[in-house]
C-alpha cells in the first residue's frame, strides 16, 4: 500500500498553476494510466489546455468552474463542479478550470490516457 497525498506532493508551476505528476511516485509505474495533482490558487485559473488524452478530474477539494470554450453547446457558461465531483474530458476538448473561492486553494486530481491505449491493454 501507498499513501499519496496532494498535500504532501512535490508540485511545480506549469499552466499557471501548480502541478504534482505522479511520476514522483514510485507505483507510478505500475498504474495503467497517468495522474496528476492540480491546485489553483484562490480566485486562480488554469491557462486554455487540449490535449489528446481522456481526462478524468476529481475535485478533491473545493469547488471549480469547467468552461470547454470550443463547445457550442457551452456558450452559455461553465459546469459547476463542487467537491467530490468528476469531470470526463474528451480527448482533444480544449478547457480552462476556474476556481470558484476567492479564499481557497482548489485541488484537482487529473486522471488521464489515450484512448487507443486503453482499448488495447483491456483486449489483451
Amino acid at each position: 500500500m501507498e499513501k499519496l497525498n496532494a498535500v504532501t506532493a512535490r508540485l511545480t508551476a506549469e499552466n499557471q498553476i501548480q502541478i504534482g505528476r505522479w511520476t514522483q511516485y514510485a507505483i507510478n509505474d505500475q498504474l495503467p494510466f497517468n495522474a496528476m495533482w492540480c491546485v489553483i490558487p484562490p480566485g486562480g485559473s488554469s491557462r486554455r489546455d487540449c490535449h489528446d488524452e481522456v481526462e478524468l478530474a476529481v475535485v478533491v477539494d473545493g469547488a471549480a468552474d469547467f468552461e470547454t470554450p470550443d463547445d457550442p453547446a457551452q456558450a452559455a457558461g461553465r459546469t459547476e463542479a463542487s467537491q467530490g465531483t468528476a469531470i470526463l474530458l474528451n480527448g482533444n476538448e480544449a478547457h480552462v478550470i476556474h476556481n470558484r473561492s476567492a479564499t481557497e486553494p482548489l485541488v484537482l486530481l487529473s486522471v488521464y490516457w489515450l484512448p487507443e491505449t486503453a482499448r488495447t491493454e483491456t483486449r489483451t
